[in-house]
């Protein structure tokens, strides 16, 4: 579609709000027709996005609905923050609730609609819509079934999971909801970050270094979680350590040996350091247990074969504060400016690759 008339936006969101199922599904073939940055802008600015929420619950043209809101809500940058605010006001997280808890829902509809409730929560006010109005009950069926096994040779429909608890975690709600220890959700989702599926990888690392942003969370992740073990582990790589190298230091990140493969996606192994950032910007004491873990020495590999610049900074600020000697110095004096730099991460779902997560400001 390339006529920029107004009207025919405005007639085109007129028949998504269509009663009749023919007119309803035509229109939607029509929007996802449009796949023009000009034309998506305006068809969010014509207000497509609130209509198309309603019919991803209609059989006939739900699917069409879900990869129309997926294009809309990823490939326009300067319109992705309005289109999830209109999803948010239309609903949209109960509307994917509904759907994907129901029984029998195909596994790719169940996939393209999590990737969608992805994008809805990245804005605030629908992290807040996804927690519930009790601030915890609301994500568990979603937990519950993105923990449990995935079915040999199926597809992993509930892997979204992952960015949208990573999206909660950018509130304090989520990052209580991740950190309270009578629930154990944070031990329940650290062995994520060994799964083979790059999309909960990347969603946990993502929750994880957010909930680091918590400076009241250090001394519980560090010494009742154990959490640099579960953070040094992937960025861990096959290099043979020296015995004076191993001391202090846990055992799991050395004894896979020369078999051990340091994680290959980007992404993770940046939330990751920055994770680790955090933890040594949340004081002295903190820095202290990271030391005598001997994180240094996995960060000192890592960065002799790391080829993204942005990874290798963070790593060298962590050096810094591990080398750092702290005598005289002022506590927290220098901390609050690194916390700062490093707000908690959201993420989205570029339309057309689920397995693709794009960090957004």
């Amino acid at each position: 579609m390339s006529d920029n008339d107004a009207s025919v936006y405005t007639d085109l969101v007129e028949f998504l709000k269509s009663p009749r199922a023919d007119l309803c599904k035509a229109a939607v073939n029509a929007t996802a027709s449009v796949t023009d940055q000009s034309g998506m802008e305006k068809l969010i600015k014509y207000g497509a996005v609130g209509p198309l929420c309603k019919l991803i619950n209609r059989p006939e043209c739900s699917g069409e609905a879900v990869d129309a809101l997926l294009r809309l809500s990823s490939e326009v940058p300067t319109f992705c923050s309005q289109a999830a605010t209109d999803m948010t006001e239309a609903g949209m997280v109960t509307r994917v609730l509904e759907v994907v808890l129901a029984k029998d829902k195909d596994a790719k509809y169940v996939d393209s609609a999590l990737a969608l409730l992805v994008n809805t929560t990245r804005t605030e006010a629908g992290a807040v819509a996804m927690l519930g109005p009790d601030g915890s009950e609301r994500p568990v069926p979603l937990l519950t079934r993105f923990l449990a096994p995935v079915p040999t040779g199926e597809m992993d429909k509930w892997q979204n999971v992952a960015g949208v608890l990573m999206n909660l975690t950018q509130v304090e709600g989520g990052r209580q909801f991740v950190t309270r220890i009578s629930t154990g959700v944070l031990e329940k989702l650290l062995p994520q970050l060994r799964s083979s599926n790059v999309v909960r990888r990347r969603g946990v690392a993502g929750v994880v270094k957010n909930i680091c942003f918590t400076k009241e969370n250090s001394f519980w992740l560090l010494h009742e979680i154990g959490i640099i073990k579960h953070l040094l582990y992937p960025l861990a790589g096959p290099e043979e350590l020296d015995l004076d190298d191993r001391v202090g230091m846990d055992p799991e990140l050395w004894l896979d040996g020369p078999d051990k493969v340091r994680e290959p996606d980007s992404q993770v192994r940046l939330l990751l350091v920055e994770a680790i950032l955090l933890l040594l910007a949340s004081g002295r004491k903190s820095r202290e247990h990271i030391r005598k873990q001997r994180a240094y020495v996995i960060l000192k590999f890592a960065d002799m074969v790391e080829e993204s610049e942005q990874i290798g900074e963070k790593i060298n600020e962590c050096v810094q504060f591990l080398r750092r000697d702290e005598e005289g110095t002022e506590e927290g004096s220098s901390d609050r400016i690194f916390r700062n730099a490093l707000p908690p991460t959201p993420s989205a779902v570029i339309y057309g690759n689920s397995n693709d997560y794009d960090d957004v400001d």
